[in-house]
Parts: structure tokens; C-alpha cells; sequence
């Protein structure tokens, strides 16, 4: 069975492909435009390594309403520094800029922009965050939003149910593919700097992100995956899995980041 999040991500984009189809079908113009008279330069197609200092970055902080109400964020971006791992080594074809080591010789730091749903609210009770690069590059964070609303029922009318501050990190499910290899985390602490209408920013890490077969930007029916999807015993646990693991992890990697989004 595939796992919660990979159908997500594999739903998003089959919903983007079917828009441009639409698009394309629905123009008035039956005429071919007219050739250009330079053919476009390609796009990129690998992540570029970024400078270490922006993955080390903490985002400001700012109002966290924890109704996790009128989220619809448009714009904004997620830093991430992958260690430990043969896509960051600096060993590997076309090198890794000591600018862009992190800490140890095999950390490397990369961005993505964010991508896909503006809302990110996937029913029953989780929120999804998704960034993409090029190619099959990406990353997705998703936690629960009982550990965001302190499992409190959204407002009714006026009233309006009272929850303290967030003044410590919640756990949340991270996933990132460089260059064709996924890591996925069921166990980062995220520390939510904001989370409203207006902005949302996090900061995560990942002690021990798993190397998976299974990667939600390059979906492949193929590949075997782990049929336990149960839910969480404990909202803020840091064992109790936001998105089911996968089967044919072969190698392991530490992530650390953050990021932030705007309307």
C-alpha cells in the first residue's frame, strides 16, 4: 500500500498536469504560435548547492495562532542541509563549494521554492507543506494539526476556544530528495516560529532521515512499500509517525533547516 504522503504528493501532481492539459485545450486560438526565432535556454536540472550560512539562518518570529486557521500560503521557501550522505558528499561529480558545507565535509545546504496546494490542510488532521527544484527535487514537511491547535475544536461562531503559547517543538515527518535519492524522517522536532494568515516559519531537524526507494517526487509503481499507515498513540511523540515509513532504506542522513511562506 502506498504511503499516505507519497499518494499526496502523487494527487498534487497529477492535479497540476491535468490544469495544464486544460489549459492548453481551452484556448480560442486554433492556430500554432509562431516560432521563435531563438530556441529558450534549458532549465536546471539538479538543485544547486546553496551557501552554508542560509541553511544555518533561524527565522524571525512572529504571531502563531493556534486555531491553524486561514492558511494559504503562495510564496516562500525551504532551506535544507542533508549530512552524512552521498548527495552531499564533495567527492561526488561536480563537487560541493566549501562555501557550501555546513558543518562537517559531507553536509551540503539546498533550497527549494514552495510548490503546489496554497492550502495546506490535507483532511483528516494533518498540514502539508511542499517545496520542489527541478527535476525530482523537493522537500515536504507534515505534522499533525492537533499538535499545532493543542487538539482543540477550530471556533464555532463566537466562540473561541483558548489554548496556551507553542513554546516548544513539535514532532513532524520531513522528506527530501536531491538528485534522484529520498530521505524521509518520521522524528524532527520542528520548532514553529509562526503560524497565521499573515506568515508561517519553522525551523526543523532530523537526527536519522532514512534513504528510501519510495520518493513522492519521482513516484514509481514498482517500488514495494510499507502497508502500516496507523495513527499516531501520542500527537507530540517523537516515535509516533506523521507518514508511514518505507521499505529498501539503504542508507541514512541528518536534515536540518527551515523555512518560511507568505499569502
Amino acid at each position: 500500500m502506498v504511503n499516505t504522503a507519497t499518494r499526496r504528493t502523487a494527487w498534487w501532481l497529477a492535479a497540476v498536469a491535468a490544469v495544464s492539459v486544460i489549459a492548453a485545450c481551452g484556448t480560442g486560438d486554433s492556430q500554432d504560435p509562431p516560432a521563435s526565432s531563438s530556441s529558450a535556454p534549458p532549465g536546471p536540472t539538479a538543485s544547486a548547492h546553496l551557501d552554508a550560512a542560509e541553511c544555518r539562518e533561524t527565522p524571525d518570529t512572529g504571531r502563531i495562532d493556534r486555531t491553524g486557521a486561514d492558511l494559504d500560503f503562495r510564496s516562500g521557501a525551504i532551506r535544507v542541509a542533508i549530512g552524512g550522505s552521498p548527495v552531499a558528499d564533495r567527492d561526488n561529480p561536480g563537487g560541493v563549494p566549501a562555501s557550501a558545507v555546513v558543518g562537517d565535509d559531507d553536509t551540503a545546504c539546498f533550497g527549494f521554492s514552495r510548490w503546489g496546494n496554497a492550502r495546506p490542510e490535507v483532511p483528516p488532521d494533518t498540514l502539508l507543506f511542499v517545496f520542489k527544484g527541478p527535476g525530482t527535487d523537493g522537500a515536504q514537511v507534515e505534522f499533525l494539526a492537533s499538535d499545532l491547535t493543542g487538539g482543540v475544536l477550530p471556533p464555532i461562531g463566537d466562540t473561541r476556544p483558548k489554548v496556551g503559547p507553542l513554546s516548544k517543538p513539535i514532532n513532524a515527518a520531513i522528506g527530501v530528495s536531491v538528485n534522484g535519492t529520498y530521505y524521509h524522517s518520521t522524528s524532527c522536532p520542528l520548532k514553529i516560529t509562526a503560524m497565521s494568515s499573515r506568515r508561517a516559519a519553522a525551523a526543523f531537524t532530523c537526527q536519522r532521515a532514512a534513504q528510501s526507494e519510495a520518493n513522492p517526487f519521482a513516484p514509481d509503481d514498482d517500488v514495494t512499500y510499507d502497508t502500516d499507515e496507523s495513527t499516531p498513540t501520542s500527537p507530540s511523540s517523537p516515535t509516533s509517525p506523521t507518514m508511514s515509513t518505507t521499505t529498501g532504506s539503504r542508507s541514512s542522513a541528518t536534515l536540518s533547516g527551515w523555512f518560511e511562506l507568505t499569502p
